[in-house]
């Protein structure tokens, strides 16, 4: 009984990564809506070439509603970003902490008014960001 367990997690998962690979081969196929993606994603990084605090939380905002559009077409299901990223399998998803990570720092900056970012740190989240982005070729 239990190793009929085992065998049916298995293939479940690999039915995941199949619906997954599936989804980014449509990603892929789709130049107009890359385009799109691309350009949204280019209008994030003009955010990053200010010296204004404002503006690197602009970038982190907006980077992590192109997330959030991306995990939704994912088709997980949440009523928010924080529910979508809980109901991904970390096998599905190979960025997925670096995901939860930047998406911290976005729920911090929107909900602490006193909250203060160094440049470096704007990097390194929006590092994060490209990462999980790149893995799906969504920009």
């Amino acid at each position: 009984f239990g190793l009929i367990v085992v065998m049916l997690v298995v293939r479940i998962a690999a039915l995941r990564r199949e619906e997954i690979r599936d989804f980014i081969n449509l990603l892929e196929t789709d130049s107009s809506a890359q385009k799109t993606r691309n350009k949204e994603w280019e209008k994030v990084q003009a955010y990053l070439v200010s010296e204004s605090q404002s503006d690197w939380k602009q970038a982190i905002i907006e980077a992590d509603n192109l997330l959030d559009e991306m995990v939704r077409a994912m088709n997980y299901p949440g009523e928010n970003l924080g529910e979508r990223l809980k109901n991904i399998e970390p096998s599905d998803f190979t960025t997925l902490e670096s995901a939860w990570e930047a998406h911290k720092i976005r729920n911090q900056i929107a909900h602490q008014n006193d909250f203060t970012l160094t440049r470096r740190e704007v990097g390194r989240v929006m590092e994060l960001y490209e990462k999980v982005f790149r893995e799906f070729n969504f920009i």
